[in-house]
């Protein structure tokens, strides 16, 4: 997997609106492979924009197709074979034995913290035990699984228990190590696994082994834009200007453009709380307020001459 992410040549067609990765019409053929693969493995569900629903009321996200679909070296005549597998795994994952059904400490080494952006979640009553770990991102627990990764739910996490399940969860991702890293201009971005971009929940960790900083009288800020990517910067000077707007658009694009997006925005973390920086403007955008606290970091940075 690239660092960075490569741009997809459309044809003129608007993109769609509940699926933007890809045109109406691709859309529509998204739509209709996974009516027909459903169709196939025995389920019969309704179709709409953005998601799927079993007569059992169960919904099925489309946006992680969609992105992997949107990806230019999937080409159009592979699109069913990936649709089918992706499914595959999905109803494997859903349908067979009871991952959760053994004695915890069966699930403490493949469990995980992870990160996942709360308006993509299909149902909200599920997972009530989550924590917003930043404006927009939800903190849940998923179990790596040898073929896919589930997330507890509510009765899965009182069984278990969720401090014990948490305390896993971080262990585990504190394990986790970067598998590429690029600095630029001051930014440190750094890929790993489908877990990776959750380390942000350790990030002084993260900070401390990638560049070796234990004091961080700054903070740090940090973006998280799809579930393989973390990247950061430690405040220490003026660069802190280029290297925002550097975050800025990458973060934007990478969580455009890749599979399992998080947010788009950067944050500040300081004080092991994170404060959103960058924020949609009235045209689509991104705009960087620098204000409260944030803003005071930034005077200390730019002392008077």
């Amino acid at each position: 997997m690239g660092l960075f992410n490569r741009g997809r040549q459309r044809p003129d067609e608007p993109p769609d609106e509940a699926l933007p990765e890809l045109t109406v019409s691709e859309a529509q053929r998204l739509r209709d492979l996974v009516r027909t693969s459903m169709a196939g493995a025995g389920y019969e569900v309704t179709v709409y924009a953005g998601h799927v629903e079993d007569a059992d009321g169960r919904q099925f996200g489309l946006g992680t197709l969609a992105r992997r679909l949107s990806d230019p070296d999937v080409p159009v005549r592979r699109w069913s074979r990936v649709v089918d597998d992706h499914l595959r795994r999905l109803l494997s994952a859903i349908d067979g034995p009871d991952q959760f059904d053994v004695p915890t400490e069966d699930l403490l080494k493949h469990t995980y913290l992870r990160l996942y952006d709360a308006d993509s979640l299909p149902d909200s009553r599920w997972w009530t035990y989550g924590r917003e770990a930043m404006p927009g991102v939800l903190e849940l627990l998923a179990l790596d699984l040898p073929d896919s990764v589930a997330t507890f739910n509510d009765e899965q996490v009182a069984r278990h228990g969720l401090a014990r399940l948490r305390a896993a969860g971080l262990a585990n991702l504190r394990k986790e190590q970067a598998d590429d890293r690029v600095t630029h201009r001051g930014v440190e971005i750094l890929v790993g696994s489908m877990f990776f971009a959750s380390t942000a929940l350790v990030l002084p960790e993260v900070v401390l082994r990638t560049t070796g900083e234990a004091s961080l009288p700054n903070g740090v800020l940090v973006a998280i834009p799809f579930r393989h990517q973390l990247l950061y910067h430690v405040p220490r000077d003026k660069n802190v200007v280029e290297a925002l707007h550097t975050m800025a658009a990458v973060a934007a694009n990478a969580y455009a453009e890749e599979v399992g997006p998080i947010t788009p925005h950067v944050f500040w973390w300081h004080d092991g709380e994170f404060e959103q920086i960058t924020h949609a403007d009235d045209d689509g955008g991104i705009a960087i307020r620098v204000e409260g606290e944030f803003a005071e970091m930034f005077s200390r940075l730019f002392p008077e001459s």
